[in-house]
């Protein structure tokens, strides 16, 4: 495996329109020791013609096409096929900086193992980017830089999937894409987590990230929000054993599809608020209490649905830290 080979691993699915500026991106990095590992997903449009006429003047350009339709399966045959040291995954419709390979390079090269490399992200496209993509750029930049990523790791994906990178074998040794379920860019930082890698962050935009109405996760049912919380729960129950008094806090939209999973998985949980007394009822035949009765309970384990403005979020947080709760250890936002 040659020292510093960049396995560049790429999906690619009806990307022609965008294509040839990923690619593009990729050739005019600084950095030139790379492979890039295109797997195409069965393509109907002309995307296969692009990559080929690209890999036909850059042999570093390799095509295979996938024998199994989907992402996971792409990915896991891009990883069976690199010889990389260093792997790095790319999405078709995306653009990589200049220098994105070399600075995550020299990040690897000077950290120490079991580490995961990323960096700061920025939406672009053709029409405005939503509000909604630019909080959670904001957000998500914001996060990586903190003293403890992975405290969030349950509220969203805290890495993004095309802007990160490992030592390829670090990658083979937890199971590669192989048993990952979607959405995959998230159970893979789950996995990261799982087995505790550290997250070292560029500080500089690695990525920009195309928004268009196509892109795979805006149509797909696999990055839908329910899916999300799917294996968002079904990890938070096997990551965070032992579980013996677990709390929801909040009625919201989110609390209530935690709840409903929670119930479905047969899960005893109390569920708590600020104000009880809206659901007199309770919720789906659950009681709802007032946030304060978690002061007699003993070997809590908080999950915070609610998501009030800075002022009220220190709060709240300084109320947790004085019933010894610790954010990533004790309570987590979902």
């Amino acid at each position: 495996m040659p020292d510093n080979l960049v396995s560049i691993i790429m999906p690619v699915y009806n990307a022609a329109p965008f294509l040839a500026d990923c690619l593009k991106s990729i050739q005019q990095q600084s950095f030139s020791n790379w492979e890039l590992i295109a797997i195409d997903d069965f393509s109907t449009d002309a995307s296969f013609k692009v990559l080929e006429e690209a890999s036909s003047f850059d042999r570093r350009i390799r095509i295979i096409k996938n024998t199994k339709k989907g992402i996971i399966p792409a990915l896991s045959l891009a990883l069976k096929n690199a010889n990389g040291h260093f792997i790095t995954r790319m999405d078709a419709d995306d653009i990589m900086p200049a220098d994105r390979l070399l600075k995550m390079v020299e990040a690897l090269n000077a950290a120490s193992p079991k580490t995961v490399v990323t960096g700061l992200v920025e939406y672009f496209s053709n029409t405005e980017v939503s509000s909604g993509y630019r909080t959670y750029q904001n957000w998500l930049n914001q996060n990586i830089q903190a003293e403890n990523p992975w405290s969030n790791v349950y509220r969203e994906c805290i890495i993004a999937s095309p802007c990160w990178m490992l030592q390829t074998q670090e990658l083979r040794d937890i199971g590669g894409f192989d048993s990952l379920e979607y959405p995959e860019d998230y159970d893979l930082v789950f996995q990261l987590y799982k087995r505790e890698f550290k997250i070292k962050a560029v500080p500089e935009i690695l990525l920009k990230w195309r928004e268009h109405p196509a892109r795979t996760s805006r149509n797909s049912e696999d990055y839908a929000q329910e899916s999300f919380f799917k294996l968002k729960v079904k990890r938070f129950l096997a990551f965070e054993k032992p579980i013996e008094n677990l709390v929801l806090w909040g009625t919201g939209v989110k609390a209530r599809l935690t709840a409903k999973l929670l119930l479905e998985n047969s899960t005893p949980f109390t569920w708590m608020d600020l104000h009880p007394e809206k659901y007199p009822d309770g919720i789906f035949d659950q009681v709802i209490l007032p946030f304060r009765e978690i002061e007699g309970m003993e070997k809590v384990k908080l999950i915070l649905a609610v998501y009030p403005p800075k002022k009220e979020k220190l709060k709240m947080e300084n109320y947790l830290k004085n019933l010894h709760l610790k954010e990533g250890e004790t309570y987590w936002y979902f």
